[in-house]
């Protein structure tokens, strides 16, 4: 897609935005859902303030991923975007917890074309060389939203309300969509060999085997990452008493070590290739995991996990768009980030029938041995990310050589 440099980066600036958003909207109600519960009630429905966010997200990345194949990426993206405030104002005015997961729902129909949609147009603005070093500044802006939301959800939360995570999108979600409405060109369509099937190019992806290691470490990995974020606060809150700003900042440590590792992997995935990273960025991932499974949300541990996180993930999400036909790029994209939310949907349910919560209690304090409970949790963290490194290990057997990609005009 050839753009003027200015244009091209206020394009980018756009899309990170909406990344930012869809990224934040997971962190920032993260500290804050204890004491959502404590005023609507509903504890036993808690994981699905997470999950109905995830699983409608997760639902439609495939289907961004394709539409933006054959319509075009602009209209697309304003759909999305569009969706995405829509929610997020239905959130902030949600007056029960089952409300508040319907409108979550929504949300995440939405969100779900924002960070795969984001990855799909860098793929069509760079080439490989500038794309991982995109890719380093998309992973800066994801721990940049896992260390402010935590913070922001968290003193928004304790100073004046939890609906004050959902108010707080709707201005930058408006002003990225009318830049991408302005300054991203429509292209036209082009007709693929998958056009006749929605489900053809995935199971063209899911004949190589790199895609489907991708595929399966991420549902691990995704379930892993979401277990964190979801119950540490509670762990925090609930059980070591603290407030709502004290378990958005137990966050950041992790956060800090993604972004190191991120840009790390950008500045040696050509020397060393993304096999090699992968598997660094998995094994350190497992023992960081399983360092807070057996001190029950350890400090090292969780800061362990978050580097190898940086490593493995920005890897992924090249490594993936290198390996797929051209005409399927967009899709290889949506099914890589598709993977991880499916294991976030999923774990994060899962984690709460491993804790010991009860789909019909209404207050933490009502679930007996819920310190016991969340430390089984960390322990299925660590059983998630030791799969996702034997998976990625036997997956990732030779590199995608980038000199060998499919090179683009690039300017910066």
């Amino acid at each position: 897609m050839p753009l003027p440099a200015t244009q091209r980066r206020i394009v980018v600036g756009a899309l990170l935005v909406g990344t930012f958003l869809a990224s934040l909207e997971i962190m920032v109600v993260s500290p804050a859902v204890p004491v959502l519960v404590a005023e609507l009630g509903g504890a036993g429905l808690y994981p699905w303030v997470f999950s109905a966010y995830v699983v409608t997200q997760t639902a439609m990345m495939p289907i961004y991923g394709r539409l933006s194949d054959s319509w075009g990426r602009r209209p697309t993206y304003l759909a999305a975007v569009a969706l995405f405030a829509g929610g997020s104002l239905a959130c902030a005015v949600a007056p029960s917890m089952p409300l508040l997961i319907a409108a979550r729902a929504l949300q995440g129909l939405g969100a779900g074309g924002l960070v795969p949609l984001t990855q799909t147009i860098f793929g069509d603005l760079y080439n490989v060389s500038d794309r991982t070093r995109m890719q380093a500044i998309f992973s800066l802006i994801w721990a940049l939203s896992a260390l402010l939301g935590p913070a922001v959800g968290g003193a928004l939360t304790e100073h004046w309300s939890w609906r004050g995570a959902f108010w707080i999108n709707l201005p930058p979600a408006l002003i990225a969509g009318a830049i991408i409405a302005v300054t991203l060109p429509s292209l036209p369509a082009r007709p693929t060999p998958a056009a006749g099937s929605p489900t053809r190019g995935f199971r063209a992806l899911l004949q190589r085997p790199l895609q489907r290691a991708v595929v399966a470490s991420g549902i691990a990995l995704g379930a892993a990452l979401l277990g964190i974020i979801g119950y540490l606060p509670v762990q925090i809150q609930a059980i070591d008493g603290g407030s709502p700003t004290d378990a958005g900042l137990a966050i950041i440590p992790l956060s800090l070590a993604w972004t190191s590792a991120a840009f790390i992997a950008g500045r040696l995935v050509r020397p060393l290739g993304f096999t090699r990273l992968v598997r660094a960025g998995t094994l350190i991932t497992a023992i960081g995991a399983s360092i807070a499974a057996w001190w029950t949300a350890s400090m090292a541990g969780l800061m362990l996990f978050g580097l190898g996180m940086g490593l493995t993930i920005s890897c992924f999400n090249v490594a993936v768009q290198e390996d797929a036909d051209p005409e399927h790029r967009g899709q290889a994209t949506s099914l890589a980030l598709l993977a991880r939310s499916i294991g976030r949907a999923v774990g994060v349910v899962v984690f709460a029938f491993v804790a010991g919560i009860p789909p019909g209690v209404e207050d933490f304090a009502a679930v007996a041995g819920l310190e016991d409970g969340l430390a089984r949790v960390f322990v299925a963290i660590a059983a998630c990310s030791v799969l996702a490194m034997v998976v990625a290990w036997r997956g990732f057997r030779s590199d995608v050589p980038p000199e060998v990609a499919q090179r683009r005009p690039s300017s910066t």
